[in-house]
């Protein structure tokens, strides 16, 4: 028997920022500044940006994957207000 579907919280677009920013930050090699999440969009997106702050990435690729399957989970549970 199949669960019936929960209906989707809303978040605002700076909520669900912070809420992927956080998961990133606990991540080895994300650097403490200069790292941006920016959410967009309907339905909606995320992108990671990084600034002079953040100095040299070396795991730039493996942070932008992970902040993908971060998105992509937070969009199964939460609607843009």
């Amino acid at each position: 028997m199949e669960r019936p579907e929960r209906p989707k919280q809303t978040k605002t677009e700076e909520e669900l920022a912070a809420m992927i920013h956080a998961d990133l930050s606990q991540m080895d090699g994300c650097p403490k500044q200069g790292v941006t999440v920016t959410v967009y969009g309907i339905p909606w997106k995320s992108m990671l940006t990084f600034g002079v702050a953040a100095g040299p990435v070396r795991n730039k690729a493996e942070l932008q994957s992970f902040c993908e399957a971060i998105t992509e989970r937070l969009q199964r549970l939460y609607d843009v207000a």
